[in-house]
């Protein structure tokens, strides 16, 4: 069965499955992988089951000398990763030989990796689960990140070189959202803020939940009493910044949330990174429904492989890669869903929105400020169809 030795950590590795499910009113938070769309994927390209152990790293990756050799799947964020100097893309999975280091490099897109092992990690689990709690010290290895030395092995053999047909790091900047519980608290001018805003994330973000800094939404009293707070919650403290919890938050708390990051939007809160730009839309949740039971259907169904699809403008026109109200509508890296605007082409006064037709990665895209011609190529999408066929 395949093993690798830690020679370097990284940032922060550790072994994750889909997290502690049902101890909440213990207090015990669910944890687990923060991104379990990439993680699934990760695991189906071994023909795991979706709740196997893998490992999640964030920013920058570790480095692993192989002591058994076998199949080890890739999925998630881009980290530059190489099995001895040959390159290792998400969704691929690769043999590795005994002797051979794997190595991460620069990030080049997302936060999180995960990489999967045939039939999952072996670990033992804690309250049914393996996933690692840094906080209550319990699961993965010792209930800690990876440290040198440690060693990580599979539970089973088996696997093959095998390529996903579909995306699997969802890193888009525009999140999804519904009104929060507590909205009613809130004045008006506080969604609008929110809807309307440009927010960056933090420095100060971890696994416990994303900090926001950008226009000062109004808060209100804290003389509420503390209630269960729910993953993709955006709450709001006295200081004027945004939380948007993760898995790993606390099960009570008191700051009131003003809105909810929809399911289908949590692995793109897991690929978000310091410096970056957010923004929020606000849907229906009855379109929250279907975006997640279209995510679904991608893991379920993706068995094809993308394909570049130019965009043409309709129009001709100037190009405002912003929306009416200056919001950034979409950047090269971007993953886009069939249907997002991408951008505005501006003639006689009139803005016409030019959307994706497929879901996929914007790659390039005309400057902004451009003048276009009807049919000059606009933009480039590496893009699926829905149906997983082409």
């Amino acid at each position: 069965m395949v093993s690798v030795r830690v020679v370097r950590p990284g940032l922060m590795t550790s072994v994750q499955d889909p997290g502690r499910w049902g101890y909440e009113h213990l207090g015990v938070a669910v944890a687990g992988v923060l991104d379990d769309y990439a993680a699934v994927w990760a695991n189906r390209l071994l023909d795991n089951p979706p709740q196997a152990a893998v490992l999640e790293l964030t920013i920058s990756g570790p480095e692993l000398v192989v002591e058994s050799s076998g199949y080890l799947a890739l999925a998630g964020a881009d980290l530059s990763a190489t099995i001895g100097g040959r390159p290792w893309n998400p969704g691929e999975v690769q043999r590795v030989e005994t002797g051979e280091t794997i190595r991460f490099g620069a990030r080049r897109r997302g936060a999180r990796a995960y990489m999967a092992f045939p039939g999952g990690i072996d670990v033992p689990p804690v309250l049914g689960s393996r996933a690692t709690d840094v906080l209550l010290g319990i699961g993965g290895v010792e209930g800690r990140p990876l440290r040198v030395g440690d060693v990580v092995t599979a539970l089973r053999s088996g696997g093959a070189p095998r390529i996903a047909g579909w995306e699997t790091c969802l890193h888009r900047r525009r999140l999804r959202v519904l009104p929060g519980v507590r909205r009613d608290r809130f004045p008006a001018e506080a969604w609008a803020k929110l809807v309307t805003g440009e927010f960056r994330v933090s420095l100060h973000s971890d696994a416990m939940g994303l900090r926001l800094s950008g226009p000062p939404i109004p808060s209100v009293p804290g003389d509420a009493i503390s209630e269960g707070m729910a993953i993709g919650a955006i709450e709001c403290p006295p200081s004027g910044e945004l939380l948007v919890l993760l898995k790993n938050r606390g099960t009570l708390g008191g700051y009131p949330a003003l809105a909810h990051v929809i399911r289908a939007d949590w692995p793109a809160l897991a690929q978000l990174v310091p410096g970056e730009l957010v923004f929020f839309d606000p849907v229906t949740p009855e379109a929250a429904y279907t975006a997640w039971r279209q995510q679904q259907s991608w893991i379920e169904h993706g068995a094809t492989l993308p394909r570049d699809i130019p965009i043409r403008a309709p129009i001709a026109g100037g190009v405002d890669r912003n929306d009416g109200e200056g919001r950034l509508l979409s950047a090269p890296g971007d993953v886009v869903a069939a249907g997002q605007p991408i951008l505005d082409i501006i003639s006689l006064g009139q803005r016409m929105t030019v959307t994706s037709p497929v879901f996929g990665i914007l790659l390039d895209l005309v400057r902004d400020g451009s003048w276009v011609e009807a049919g000059d190529e606009i933009a480039t999408i590496r893009g699926w169809d829905d149906g997983g066929t082409d």
